[in-house]
């Protein structure tokens, strides 16, 4: 019993960070997944339909809502039944135990300008929304998970396409996946 123990205690370590990586890269693979799945309810239901992307207690959440009377979607409208989420929420970190949507601020931004604590850069609203033609507003979500492993989601407001990219640490580069 004890060798088994200690043989454990040994390999534990080894196993640990391929879950971790793997956990991150499924999250990744996840959220892009989940804008294309937006791009494509907008462009089938010809309305716009948005990943909205809620935090609370430093938590975040996701859910796919619909505009119900062509003017986008709306926070505001959410209460008065005009627009609705029709999917969700997901909640990454309860999918993906111990990734969270989070960045690590010292990272430069995929461009190469300077890094930032925050999460979710897609406007104020928090919103990645898309319109019936498959246009969306352009910004970037970024996933981390416990041991390090940084992925980027980036969206293209034009094409509406989103891509996925993780941090190399090693040549200190943003590299698409």
């Amino acid at each position: 019993m004890a060798l088994i123990v200690l043989l454990a205690s040994i390999a534990w370590p080894l196993l640990a960070d391929p879950i971790d990586a793997s956990r991150a890269r499924q999250a990744a693979a996840f959220l892009e997944s989940t804008l294309r799945r937006a791009r494509q309810e907008a462009v089938t239901r010809a309305a716009y339909v948005a990943l909205v992307f809620d935090s609370s207690d430093g938590r975040w959440t996701m859910r796919l809502c619909v505009d119900g009377n062509g003017n986008g979607v709306r926070r505001a409208e959410f209460s008065r039944a005009k627009d609705r989420c029709f999917d969700g929420p997901f909640d990454v970190a309860a999918l993906f135990p111990g990734v969270q949507i989070g960045v690590d601020a010292s990272l430069p931004d995929p461009d190469g300008g300077p890094g930032s604590s925050y999460p979710i850069k897609l406007g104020s609203s928090n919103m990645a929304s898309f319109s019936a033609t498959g246009s969306s507003s352009s910004g970037t979500v970024y996933l981390r998970s416990p041991k390090g492993n940084q992925y980027a989601v980036r969206l293209s407001g034009v094409t509406g396409r989103a891509r996925l990219l993780k941090y190399d640490t090693g040549n200190h580069v943003w590299i698409e996946m």
